[in-house]
């Protein structure tokens, strides 16, 4: 009698395990497989103060969650031009993981489009676009856009790339503008 009870527990509990699977699958299945992210911050310097700092992957440390204030073991290795197109940004670290980045277009004093590869798993767009808004006023805005197709994990985890990616720009953003604003001429860089 007690292998028969047994037999029956452990057959309710296959087929309620094995329900929440294909209940997981489902809903992955029914979750986006993009995601877009985007933020924006008001400057008071002028787009072409801004964008040296955008189009050199180097001053990038400078300003966004890519340093070593964010993450002690992180390391960073430069590949191609020095600035601009072509320019790419390798980095490993323990809490950023593992990434590439790589400039891909550009527009003087405009924007800066770039490819960004996240942990071998994430191959996403960015773009950071300089608007004017006076002669000493612009408005910066990143994005992020990418698609995980039909990985059903990646599903689950993009529907947080708002809130993770998000507040990472947020506080880019935000250096950014401390930076920038902080200093009183313009780099000497331009593409």
């Amino acid at each position: 009698m007690s292998r028969l009870i047994i037999g029956n527990r452990f057959k309710k509990g296959t087929l309620f395990l094995l329900s929440i699977i294909l209940l997981l699958v489902v809903i992955g299945v029914l979750l986006p497989s993009s995601f877009h992210v985007e933020r924006s911050i008001e400057i008071k310097r002028s787009s072409k103060a801004i964008f040296p700092y955008l189009n050199n992957l180097q001053k990038w440390g400078s300003w966004t969650s890519l340093n070593v204030n964010k993450d002690y073991s992180l390391e960073q290795q430069f590949s191609g031009s020095n600035q601009g197109i072509g320019s790419e940004l390798s980095y490993h670290g323990d809490k950023l993981g593992k990434g590439k980045i790589k400039i891909v277009d550009n527009e003087l004093d405009d924007h800066v489009a770039f490819s960004l590869l996240i942990n071998n798993r994430f191959n996403t767009d960015g773009n950071i676009k300089i608007e004017s808004k006076s002669e000493t006023d612009s408005k910066v805005t990143i994005t992020l856009d990418g698609d995980v197709g039909f990985h059903l994990p990646d599903r689950y985890i993009i529907l947080m790339m708002n809130n993770i990616a998000g507040s990472l720009f947020e506080e880019s953003l935000n250096r950014l503008k401390t930076v920038v604003e902080s200093k009183k001429s313009l780099p000497a860089e331009g593409l």
